[in-house]
């Protein structure tokens, strides 16, 4: 198994490591969600501090695709600003880059991060490219929801890999959105599904409450659920292996808005499997 199965880890009680792996980012602090022991593609939180810069051209040897949690960064001239999105292919050129007051960036690494030769001509998949999104200004789209989900939740779609039908969006519900008679099937996926909780709560009725900050990486054909939210959620979503496919089982399960904590990790986030600390809201 590459990556293990995740379900869930809330990121703040992940600590800041630092010498980050590969070469292209050791002066950054980061977390790491979940990595692949095979091909070392990783999804992490990297913080990058205030002046953080690189003024010379550089290129990646593999895919770097990333949403901005906070601050900003700047790459071609280009200011990527907080909920800003952006996927670069191998070989794209980043003749400049620089964080002036810091800014924290969920990652997505498509293999070792290492540095190609230094070079300020190189090739990349133009298909792959996506230069940068916006998602602030966009409408969400409740027509791209799968229609056996509930009604109240909307997509704003970000990239879609035109080989293999791989696809990031943003997936959002407004609050109060519950299971029809408190109860729904589980449900699962012939792909991997990614999950990083932007805002909101995300209520598993069999893990427990992951909130802001919480992160999955749901392997295939595993059941979870069933879900609700009673404060609304906005998620970022990535699918590995293929495009995004729901399957349902024909049993309906219980729901409960306060299920027990009981979350799915591996060995190395074991520790870090505590629940968010609830904060009031006045």
């Amino acid at each position: 198994m590459a990556r293990p199965h995740i379900m869930f880890v809330q990121t703040q009680m992940i600590p800041w490591s630092k010498n980050f792996y590969g070469n292209a980012r050791t002066d950054v602090e980061f977390k790491m969600l979940s990595q692949d022991d095979n091909d070392g593609s990783s999804t992490c939180v990297i913080r990058y501090s205030p002046g953080w810069s690189r003024r010379t051209p550089e290129h990646l040897l593999t895919h770097e695709e990333f949403f901005v949690l906070d601050g900003a960064i700047e790459i071609n001239d280009r200011l990527y600003e907080k909920h800003s999105y952006g996927f670069l292919p191998a070989g794209y050129i980043r003749d400049r880059t620089a964080s002036y007051d810091g800014a924290v960036l969920l990652t997505m690494f498509y293999g070792v991060p290492t540095l190609g030769l230094v070079a300020t001509t190189t090739t990349f998949d133009p298909k792959l490219l996506v230069e940068y999104v916006n998602p602030l200004a966009m409408e969400w789209d409740p027509g791209l929801v799968d229609p056996q989900l509930s009604r109240g939740v909307a997509i704003k779609p970000l990239r879609t890999n035109p080989y293999t039908g791989e696809t990031s969006f943003l997936y959002s519900s407004p609050p109060h959105r519950t299971p029809p008679g408190m109860a729904k099937p589980q449900w699962t996926h012939p792909m991997v599904e990614e999950l990083y909780t932007i805002e909101g709560d995300y209520v598993w009725g069999d893990l427990g409450r992951m909130q802001r900050g919480g992160y999955c990486w749901w392997r295939e054909d595993i059941y979870h659920g069933p879900a609700g939210t009673d404060t609304g959620y906005n998620l970022f979503v990535r699918t590995i292996n293929g495009p995004l496919v729901n399957t349902f089982d024909t049993v309906k399960k219980p729901f409960s808005w306060n299920p027990t904590h009981q979350p799915i990790l591996p060995l190395e986030l074991a520790p870090y499997g505590q629940p968010l600390p609830p904060t009031p809201n006045y």
